[in-house]
């Protein structure tokens, strides 16, 4: 069935738009009018897990110099470090996706010793002035932590701009970050660290290849994959790609249960996996026969479908038995008069009217970040750079705005983005990998994960599978921030 443009448009719209003062600031800038490098430092006390320690804050500018197919380029970063310093801790190094946008997601929303307050009732308002806590839920009691803003979001450069559009490939981006990365572990006296990289959603595919890259100089000890993307072919639900509609079934019933529109909703666990077993045996089949299934098994698997994930017989029959993940997020509770949000489909907001340009129900929590983060920067921090310059992503030149495979085509495209984890895994054998979803995330979904870990070339024994109850920012469920938190200390530590 094909979809009328005013459909199209529909549902193209639902995507995202995307403190203790401190008691020492070593240097002040007004950067970029200054060509001095941009260095803030302050020192601070927290208590993470439940343990107090002294910590120190530091923005600043790293010099990446220019290289074989890579531009050089500014990074301002965040680091967060214990003191004393102790070359024995681990340092993770975290980014956001975007495709190309700042770490201020993770920064604000999961693992920064500062966060934002997302209301634990996904119907509640979020109201403005917007609360900045304390997070226990921070990883600095077992590692210190880097901020990576990529070059050309937040404070972080091109040195040349013309250089942008070369800047915008998944190989570039790469190579730029692993070269950050020797560059700050080198000038900190950290190469003898334990390593290991977070990246969530587009961030994953950085993370991946950058992980390949280091191997050669580097090498990591692991690699957290929020919201992973690396199997993007399964993920995108390109018509006629059965695969893609049977991985991502149990994330549609996950949705289905916490809506309460199918039997069953109060065991989501049980229902996640009497869908995952569904969707990988009996409709995978149904999906390859397709002409080939008689009148009856296919009212029989459209029944079946309607009890995971409340869509109508009707509609399955009518669209050859898949739904689009957009599409779900407009037909489940169309006769209540609402959408989902993609990118967490707990949260629910009025359908458009006809002409209106729809929104996210979720962006209510993104609205959070940036005047949040400017707080942080300012106050705790002592920045004194203008956060009008700040950008939450970068500026996008072409079509695309970006080569995310190096020319090869557009971000969907097949493309092998797991090869880097190859790489890191053969070039460390404690390297270890963990992937961490929400179940209530239609962008990058459990299901996917599932697949990436069974079809990895890599021993299954070094993948750390978690999936938590929120959606594609897992952490802005409170109680999901606080597993995954543990999840990755217990990561971190080997177990």
């Amino acid at each position: 069935m094909s979809l009328a443009p005013s459909r199209r448009s529909l549902l193209a719209g639902l995507a995202l738009s995307a403190g203790v003062a401190p008691a020492a600031i070593a240097q002040e800038t007004t950067r970029p009018e200054s060509t001095e490098p941009i260095r803030f430092v302050s020192r601070h006390q927290g208590r993470f897990n439940g343990r107090a320690l002294n910590y120190t804050a530091t923005v600043e500018e790293t010099l990446v110099a220019a290289a074989e197919r890579r531009p050089a380029a500014r990074f301002v970063t965040t680091a967060y470090a214990a003191e004393p310093v102790d070359a024995t801790r681990p340092v993770l190094f975290f980014f956001n996706g975007g495709p190309i946008v700042a770490s201020s997601y993770l920064h604000m929303g999961a693992f920064g010793p500062k966060r934002y307050d997302p209301p634990r009732d996904v119907t509640a308002d979020v109201p403005e002035p917007y609360a900045l806590l304390d997070n226990a839920d921070s990883l600095l009691d077992v590692a210190d932590l880097v901020f990576i803003d990529p070059p050309e979001t937040g404070f972080s450069r091109l040195v040349d701009e013309a250089d942008r559009k070369a800047a915008y490939s998944d190989g570039a981006d790469s190579r730029m970050t692993a070269g950050f990365i020797e560059a700050w572990l080198t000038a900190a006296g950290r190469a003898g660290s334990p390593r290991y990289l977070v990246g969530e959603s587009y961030g994953t595919l950085r993370a991946a290849l950058t992980a390949g890259l280091l191997s050669e100089s580097l090498p990591l000890d692991g690699v957290a994959l929020m919201g992973q993307a690396l199997n993007m072919i399964e993920t995108s639900q390109r018509r006629g790609n059965i695969v893609s509609y049977a991985v991502n079934l149990p994330a549609l019933t996950a949705i289905a249960a916490f809506h309460k529109r199918i039997p069953g909703s109060e065991d989501l666990k049980a229902r996640i996996e009497e869908s995952w077993t569904f969707a990988m045996a009996d409709y995978l089949s149904a999906l390859r026969r397709g002409n080939q299934l008689t009148a009856a098994e296919r009212r029989a698997t459209a029944e079946r479908l309607q009890t995971l994930t409340g869509i109508s017989v009707d509609y399955y029959l009518a669209n050859r038995l898949v739904i689009t993940k957009m599409d779900f997020c407009v037909e489940l509770l169309k006769d209540q008069g609402l959408i989902l949000g993609m990118y967490d489909a707990r949260y629910s907001g009025p359908a458009p009217r006809a002409g209106e340009r729809p929104s996210d129900p979720y962006n209510k929590v993104n609205a959070m970040v940036a005047p949040l983060l400017a707080r942080h920067m300012t106050e705790n921090l002592g920045v004194r750079l203008s956060m009008s310059d700040y950008r939450g992503s970068a500026p996008r030149p072409g079509p695309w705005g970006y080569e995310p495979t190096e020319g090869a085509g557009g971000p969907f495209d097949d493309y092998f983005y797991d090869r880097g984890v190859e790489r890191a895994m053969a070039a460390n054998p404690r390297f270890r990998l963990m992937l961490g979803t929400g179940v209530f995330d239609t962008t990058t979904t459990i299901g996917a994960a599932r697949y990436l870990a069974d079809q990895a070339a890599y021993p299954r024994d070094r993948i750390v599978l978690k999936e938590y109850e929120g959606g594609h920012m897992t952490y802005s469920n409170p109680d999901a921030r606080t597993a995954m938190a543990q999840d990755l200390r217990a990561f971190i530590a080997g177990r």
